[in-house]
């Protein structure tokens, strides 16, 4: 969890922040590609930092994104789109990403460097509550899965 820009261990997995950290220090952050770092250090400066993807999440995220060979998601909860842009590092190029959430503001510090590593082709994201979204995608899902530019 990020609280206010500060990594915090799970207190049910991680009995010690200084093992937290040497983990991050050693495995996670290395590993952390340059545009990931930058979207979670300027994520790190807002009021709701904590609303945030840890690093070492976003890792387990892209290693069970390949795992499955996912192609085609759904996002509820951006936020700055740190999970976002890993989801779209991780999918292939013809990948899609229906993204949701209610604070675009908050997403807009994430989109241009969501941009800048050249995914924001794979993103369709929706300035919604989940549910009318999800209930849309229902509705037309032959169209969804023809061409999701159509379920706006």
């Amino acid at each position: 969890m990020i609280t206010y820009g500060k990594l915090q261990p799970n207190p049910v997995i991680l009995q010690s922040e200084e093992l937290y950290n040497y983990i991050l220090e050693t495995s996670v952050y290395p590993r952390e590609p340059v545009l990931l770092k930058e979207l979670r250090e300027a994520t790190a400066k807002h009021p709701r930092a904590f609303f945030g993807t840890n690093p070492d999440a976003g890792q387990l995220l892209a290693l069970l994104l390949k795992l499955i060979n996912a192609k085609k998601t759904i996002e509820i909860g951006v936020f700055t789109g740190y999970s976002l842009l890993v989801t779209a590092l991780n999918i292939p190029e013809d990948g899609q990403i229906i993204a949701v959430d209610v604070d675009r503001e908050a997403y807009e510090i994430g989109a241009p460097i969501i941009e800048k590593a050249g995914v924001h082709k794979k993103i369709n994201f929706f300035e919604s509550q989940g549910l009318p979204v999800l209930d849309k995608l229902l509705q037309d899902v032959s169209k969804y899965r023809a061409n999701t530019s159509q379920i706006r």
